[in-house]
């Protein structure tokens, strides 16, 4: 029998991490979950309900058909028991389930086949007890048995991977960092015993990662073609084919990473019609190009530093960088300005470690003895007023036990912490039933009966509108989307195509400013044309939480302008570009659920202006 193993995931917007006992050492070991990285895709594709593809193979079917593609299910979580994904009605578990079976599949292939003793897994710290009980009960679906799952904070998990290799005194504060690839969160902890902490101070940006820079990247790819061949920039943005588009993105992320090291990178665009065109992008180009988003993430983090009462940089033992994108040297140094920065091993995998070693306790490294699973109070310990700033998690919405689907583990009730921890898995317990879901052949178990079918009644719509987990509204057709701009905008735009998708799957669109249009004198003009465009989505969740964070000026830290209708259902926020001669105005409107950000305006009142003449505020 193979020796008693434990199982950490990290699920993260972007991509998922994993650390387990070592099948041969029993100490802690990042599981590979690719045969080349330690990381995998958290996006999912759903086919039917009972075929759900998690990773590389869900972004590569989703250009078959885009309503079945999420990019981070980790977004739907917001504690309703069911989302609608490509016109079915499934539980919101049930995308999480999919990408745990797939871990917990890697971790059993290399423990002969048994399932771990404890399975730990990571949440945001300011999620909401029923947002975690949608992990809980997404791993009961993968096969976990309730009583070995436990949950930990990511900050807490990262600050405990931390503590392992730096001894720090209780009434020690480290800062957490961890810019991933979809978000931005920042904590502060002090330390309150062996392994011990408690968070005092939190805050995070739902809109700033990894892909921002992704797409300045991408601009800046765009702007050195216009130079040489304007056509080919119209041919990459409207008529390239989906290969041409993937590969250039593929090649953008690598240059990403590269820069990271080296002084200059190699970005390649292949088969265009003019032929392979390849740019080189240097460290200073990359750095000018970052400048704004690295202010921005400096920004909150003094923000939240001072939440904290730290207001020096000795105050603070180390600001520890987690995520991917903490690897980029000019966040490093803009972050040396507020306190000494701290990195260890692959800042994408740290979490999942730390979540292991706080599971486990720091035995020697040797992780082979079972540990006693932390108590619910424990987990959910209480943190400061600021820890929840800037999050808005969904209400409760608990199940009736005649709602559980077949096949479900019923509440513990072992114990006080166990009747907790049951109701709260319960809460994300679902309406639907499903068969099973199908992830790379293998068929992950969740028997029961129910309605899984799609609304046929809707036709062609059920592609064209959603509803989110929440009950909200999204739009996944490019022509609907289009239709909901008002005239003046409508008017004043080209080269309008598909760009991206909302993390609840909603599209994302870019429309360029016409040249010689009515729009055109608000913007900035190159030696190219006009330097300014647009990108919309119709995704009401996305929308509420942007309006309140403007209305709040916590998008731009205060220092942007703020613009109202009389009607109070619109805003935006008007704000000038650090590094750059340009102002944005990021856009969001409750009652149409449209949401924008506006590039490349000329100055505030030409902003204000812009936003008059386009119908957007009146």
């Amino acid at each position: 029998m193979s020796p008693t193993w434990i199982l950490a995931i990290d699920f993260g917007t972007s991509n998922s991490a994993a650390a387990h006992s070592g099948a041969t050492s029993g100490s802690i070991e990042t599981l590979s979950l690719s045969h080349t990285s330690n990381l995998m895709p958290s996006s999912v594709y759903v086919a039917a309900p009972d075929r759900i593809s998690v990773g590389e193979p869900a972004r590569n079917l989703a250009q078959q058909n885009p309503t079945g593609f999420v990019a981070s299910p980790k977004r739907l979580i917001t504690g309703a028991p069911t989302t609608v994904i490509a016109g079915y009605t499934l539980p919101s578990a049930l995308p999480v389930a999919a990408v745990m079976s797939a871990i917990i599949g890697r971790g059993k292939a290399a423990h002969a086949g048994t399932l771990p003793a404890q399975v730990v897994l990571t949440h945001p710290e300011a999620w909401a007890p029923q947002q975690v009980g949608v992990l809980v009960e997404a791993a009961m679906r993968a096969g976990i048995d309730r009583s070995r799952i436990s949950t930990i904070s990511e900050p807490r998990a990262a600050a405990a991977h931390y503590s392992r290799s730096h001894a720090m005194q209780p009434g020690a504060r480290i800062a957490v960092f961890d810019f991933g690839g979809g978000t931005l969160d920042i904590a502060v902890l002090t330390v309150t015993g062996p392994n011990a902490f408690q968070v005092i101070a939190a805050r995070g940006d739902n809109g700033l990662g990894g892909k921002n820079i992704d797409a300045l990247i991408q601009r800046w790819v765009e702007q050195r073609l216009a130079d040489r061949d304007p056509e080919l920039v119209e041919w990459l943005r409207r008529r390239a084919p989906v290969d041409v588009v993937q590969s250039l993105q593929e090649s953008i992320r690598s240059a990403k990473e590269l820069l990271s090291e080296a002084p200059s990178a190699t970005i390649t665009i292949n088969n265009t019609p003019q032929g392979r065109q390849t740019l080189q992008i240097t460290r200073d180009e990359f750095d000018e190009l970052i400048a704004p988003a690295a202010e921005q993430a400096l920004r909150l983090t003094r923000a939240t530093l001072l939440d904290a009462g730290i207001t020096q940089p000795d105050q603070l033992t180390a600001l520890y960088l987690t995520g991917g994108s903490s690897r980029i040297p000019l966040i490093q140094q803009r972050l040396g300005e507020v306190g000494p920065v701290a990195t260890l091993d692959d800042p994408k995998t740290v979490v999942a470690q730390g979540a292991l070693v706080t599971a486990v306790g720091d035995r020697g490294g040797d992780t082979r003895e079972r540990p006693t699973a932390p108590s619910a109070s424990e987990l959910l310990a209480p943190t400061s007023p600021q820890a929840s700033r800037g999050y808005q998690p969904g209400p409760a919405q608990p199940a009736s036990d005649h709602q559980r689907v077949a096949g479900t583990p019923p509440p513990q009730q072992s114990s006080s912490g166990g009747r907790k921890w049951g109701r709260l898995a319960l809460a994300g317990v679902a309406v639907v039933a499903l068969v099973g879901i199908v992830i790379g052949g293998v068929a992950l178990a969740n028997r029961g009966g129910g309605d899984d079918e799609p609304d046929q009644a809707g036709g062609s719509s059920t592609a064209a509108a959603q509803t989110a987990a929440n009950g909200s509204a999204i739009v996944t057709d490019e022509k609907q989307l289009y239709s909901m701009l008002p005239s003046g905008l409508q008017n004043g735009v080209e080269n309008c195509r598909k760009s991206d998708f909302t993390e609840s799957g909603a599209l994302d669109m870019m429309c360029n400013i016409k040249k010689d249009g009515p729009l055109a004198p608000f913007f900035v003009t190159e030696s190219y044309g006009i330097n300014g465009f647009i990108s919309f989505y119709s995704d009401s969740t996305k929308v509420g939480s942007t309006i309140t964070s403007l209305r709040n000026g916590t998008m731009s830290d205060g220092k942007g302008t703020l613009v109202e209708d009389s009607a109070r259902v619109s805003a935006a926020e008007i704000e000038a570009g650090t590094g750059t001669k340009s102002y944005t105005a990021s856009y969001a409107n409750t009652s149409t659920n449209l949401g924008m950000t506006v590039f490349g305006l000329k100055s505030i009142d030409d902003g204000k202006t812009f936003l008059s003449r386009s119908g957007l505020i009146s």
